[in-house]
């Protein structure tokens, strides 16, 4: 090799295995002269760190203990042998980040390969002082800014307390919402933001949602606590590939606050394609129309929601909205859920055990829900609500079969809250599969209900703990009446696409294999 071309080479093969930097932040003994490059050179504040040109592989740690007021706004370049990460060194309490008045804790816009983790991240009003928007604000703002913003991981936050400076005017139980969100994660329409994990945060008192996704593929929430939102805990809209595992949702649709929307189910999708939805826990949803534990937004596919327990949740068990296909309910339990009046407290939808809505926006035409699939779940109601059913007349496609239906109190037809003719007559729905559910008497369906159960089962499956709140409070124990008394789960007729990962189930809400015959309800008995 010539000398020149040697040199070069040498010169490429350093700067490629240069080594990663350890960059620290001290709010009380860092100095920002410092060079920040080991704990006792600390630097002082979060502005000075977002000057500094992080390379791949670089970490930057917050002191424990220490409160930084300001936030982080950074744009980092990692790669997926050297991600940047942000972090905390030392003992104590996790370092703290005070946002009020700043759009963020945490603002990365078009970065790729980096861990955010062990942080603390309030943001509670303020006067806005960096130039944006006062009426949002973010704990964590994942940003694709004309341009790509991937393989973000989020992990360890706590994030509490989340308000902007101005309120605007929204559709939530007051005229005007207070848009403060935990964490927002956001691509763009022309560009791929792919390969995001939030996980095992702690969230808390937001005026608007705890996580919001926008225009971004290959996404897992998974182990998050999410308890006192203002609205929706997790909206994801236009999100292809996404898994929502492990969480836990408390009071959405809070009004602990008046800044809070007082209005929100623990998950809504919208406009988003291939959600898997499992083994989460929605409590305590409130608010005048939606607010169920989860529903299922329009122009949806394949989104299915399984393994979850949903307790106490004002709107409503099963909303699936115009235009989805393909999405299912499966091995859930419903414990007291739609017990939501309209016209009291404000309330403009009823709650509901089980809806199906053509809802496809305000401007647009009734449309679908096509090829629904409902089965083997559990659903329990106290003897002193009122259970509402609504199939829209628009619904084309429903398989209901396999579930119990432990509805104590009445029940009653109202039809489609959005369908608006004068006579609103039910409409035999177009292809309906509906046999082999379990009710808890021969009056829990409506007379006019659009479909008939050709093969009812009415009985008293004997729970162990009826009105219980703990999913083993639902286990069945007149084993003759649910043991391998299940079907086979078909295809609905027309239906050449079935459900994502399959119509089979291999094991019940707890992990219990299934062995011959389904059992009826969620929980397969042993």
């Amino acid at each position: 090799m010539k000398p020149l071309l040697r040199a070069l080479a040498l010169i490429f093969c350093l700067a490629g295995s240069a080594s990663a930097d350890v960059f620290y932040l001290d709010s009380l003994k860092g100095d920002d002269a410092n060079t920040g490059e080991a704990a006792g050179r600390a630097w002082k504040s979060l502005a000075k760190a977002s000057e500094n040109h992080f390379k791949p592989g670089d970490t930057l740690l917050l002191s424990r203990g220490s409160r930084f007021e300001g936030g982080l706004a950074l744009t980092l370049e990692g790669t997926p042998e050297k991600p940047i990460t942000i972090g905390a060194y030392g003992e104590g309490p996790a370092p703290l980040i005070d946002a009020k008045g700043y759009i963020a804790g945490v603002y990365l816009t078009n970065s790729r390969h980096v861990v955010v983790k062990d942080l603390a991240i309030t943001a509670d009003g303020g006067k806005t002082v960096d130039g944006s928007r006062p009426s949002n604000r973010y704990g964590v703002y994942v940003r694709g800014q004309k341009g790509e913003t991937s393989q973000v991981t989020l992990e360890n936050l706590t994030i509490y307390r989340i308000y902007p400076e101005k309120d605007t005017k929204h559709e939530g139980k007051n005229p005007t919402t207070y848009l403060g969100t935990a964490i927002a994660i956001e691509g763009e329409a022309e560009t791929s933001s792919r390969g995001f994990i939030v996980r095992g945060c702690r969230i808390a008192e937001t005026g608007f949602k705890a996580i919001s996704l926008s225009e971004v593929k290959d996404v897992q929430v998974l182990d998050n606590m999410m308890k006192d939102i203002g609205g929706p805990a997790i909206q994801p809209g236009r999100v292809e590939d996404l898994v929502v595992r492990g969480n836990v949702v408390d009071r959405c649709g809070s009004s602990l606050d008046s800044r809070m929307h007082g209005r929100g189910s623990g998950i809504w999708p919208w406009s988003s394609k291939r959600v898997l939805i499992e083994n989460n826990k929605f409590m305590h949803a409130r608010g005048p129309g939606d607010s169920c534990g989860i529903h299922i937004d329009y122009n949806c596919n394949d989104v299915i929601v399984q393994y979850n327990l949903s307790v106490d949740n004002e709107g409503g068990f099963i909303e699936i909205l115009g235009n989805n296909h393909n999405c299912a309910y499966r091995y859930n339990i419903s414990i007291n859920d739609g017990f939501r009046v309209k016209k009291k407290n404000g309330a403009f939808q009823e709650g509901k055990a089980l809806m199906t809505s053509g809802y496809t926006g305000n401007r647009s035409p009734k449309s679908g829900p096509y090829d629904s699939y409902i089965y083997n779940n559990t659903i329990f109601t106290r003897a002193n609500t009122r259970s509402c059913f609504s199939i829209a007349p628009s619904t084309q496609g429903l398989l209901i079969a396999n579930n119990i239906f432990a509805i104590q109190g009445t029940t009653v037809n109202v039809l489609d809250d959005q369908d608006k003719r004068k006579d609103k007559v039910a409409m035999e729905i177009q292809r309906s599969f509906v046999q082999n559910n379990i009710y808890s008497s021969g009056s829990v369906l409506p007379p006019n209900i659009p479909f008939k159960d050709t093969r009812m089962i009415v009985g008293d499956v004997g729970f162990t703990k009826p009105d219980g709140v703990e999913a083993a409070d639902y286990i069945p124990k007149n084993v003759k009446l649910v043991k391998d008394q299940g079907i086979e789960i078909p295809l609905i007729e027309g239906d050449s696409s079935g459900l994502m990962t399959g119509l089979k189930i291999t094991h019940d809400f707890f992990g219990n294999p299934i062995v011959g015959k389904p059992d009826i309800g969620a929980i397969e008995i042993q």
